[in-house]
C-alpha cells in the first residue's frame, strides 16, 4: 500500500512555504496534510487539506488548485505491487484575508499492471508487430525501470520533506530547495 508521504512524491505536493502559480499572483502554502486510511484490500483514501494565502480570488485559486488535483500516476507499494493514485475532487472555501482552504479525498487502487502489459504485447504479438518472448521481457524491464524512477522520485520528495521539517521544528523558514 502506498503511504501518505508516497502518495504525496508522486504529484510532486507542495511543501509548506512553497508558492503555487504564477510570480506576481503566487500562493503562498500555509499548511498541508494528506492522510492514510484503507477501506478495503487494495483500496486507500487519502484525506487532503491545504491552506493557501495569497491574491487572486477564490475563482482564481480554484483554477489553480484544479491543476493539482486534475491529475493521475501509477505508484507501487513497497512490495513492488502497483496501484493507481489520483486527488480526487477538491473543495476550495475562502476563510478571509486572502486565505483559502482546500479539502479533498485522494484515492490509491491497486492495479495489475503488468498483467495489461502483457496483454498488450499479446495483441502486438497476434498482428504480428512483436515477438511474444520480446513482449514478456519488455514489460518486465520496462517495470523495473519504472520502480527504479518511482523510488528516485519519492526519496527526493521524502528528502525535501525532512528538510522542511526539521527547519519548521528549529524555528527557521524553510528550505529553498526545488
Amino acid at each position: 500500500m502506498p503511504f501518505a508521504t508516497k502518495f504525496r512524491a508522486m504529484f510532486d505536493w507542495p511543501l509548506p512555504g512553497d508558492t503555487l502559480g504564477a510570480p506576481d499572483r503566487a500562493l503562498l502554502v500555509e499548511s498541508v496534510d494528506v492522510g492514510h486510511q484503507g477501506r478495503a484490500p487494495g483500496l486507500y483514501l487519502y484525506p487532503i487539506s491545504m491552506v493557501l494565502r495569497g491574491p487572486g480570488g477564490l475563482t482564481a485559486v480554484k483554477r489553480l488548485v484544479r491543476a493539482l488535483f486534475d491529475r493521475r500516476c501509477t505508484t507501487f507499494s513497497g512490495f513492488g505491487t502497483p496501484y493507481q493514485l489520483w486527488p480526487g475532487q477538491p473543495t476550495v472555501a475562502a476563510l478571509g484575508d486572502d486565505r483559502y482552504a482546500i479539502s479533498g479525498e485522494g484515492v490509491g487502487a491497486r492495479v495489475h499492471l503488468r498483467e495489461d502489459l502483457l496483454r498488450f504485447c499479446e495483441h502486438l504479438a497476434a498482428e504480428g508487430l512483436l515477438a511474444d518472448e520480446q513482449g514478456r521481457a519488455a514489460v518486465d524491464a520496462y517495470l523495473e525501470r519504472y520502480r527504479a524512477a518511482v523510488a528516485r522520485q519519492v526519496g527526493r520528495y521524502a528528502t525535501r520533506l525532512r528538510r522542511q521539517q526539521r527547519a519548521a521544528a528549529a524555528g527557521q523558514p524553510p528550505p529553498d530547495t526545488p
